[in-house]
């Protein structure tokens, strides 16, 4: 199973442990999120005016930081030390294993006939 590092925006000293600047991730499996039903970190749902919003459930995003934080990599029990902004990436990368990759898109192709739809003249 793939490991995801997550670099912190500084050093941590833990209180008789070592100090920490990234915390490392496994993926999710099928079983955290079906089996064991903790679900998806995010969701839409219906704004009453014909959109919809984005609902983050920041308490499935920590049911999974306590089983996807590797252990000794600081340690789930560790992260009350970081700052908010670093908790944010956390969760961002959290969410990021429940997204699609964008597909990459192609550059434009070029095209051998003039704006108006004409071929150009023959060189030959």
């Amino acid at each position: 199973m793939a490991e995801h590092v997550v670099k912190l925006s500084r050093r941590y000293e833990v209180p008789g442990g070592l100090p920490f600047d990234s915390v490392v991730l496994r993926e999710p499996t099928y079983v955290d999120t079906y089996t064991d039903g903790l679900g998806f970190p995010e969701e839409w749902q219906p704004n009453g005016q014909g959109g919809g919003m984005l609902i983050t459930y920041a308490s499935t995003i920590d049911a999974y930081l306590r089983r996807l934080v590797k252990v000794g990599s600081p340690g789930y029990e560790n992260l009350a030390l970081i700052s908010s902004l670093d908790g944010k990436k956390l969760a961002d990368k959290v969410i990021s294993f429940f997204r699609e990759a964008a597909p990459a898109t192609s550059p434009p192709t070029t095209s051998s006939s003039g704006l108006d739809g004409t071929q150009p003249a023959s060189s030959e």
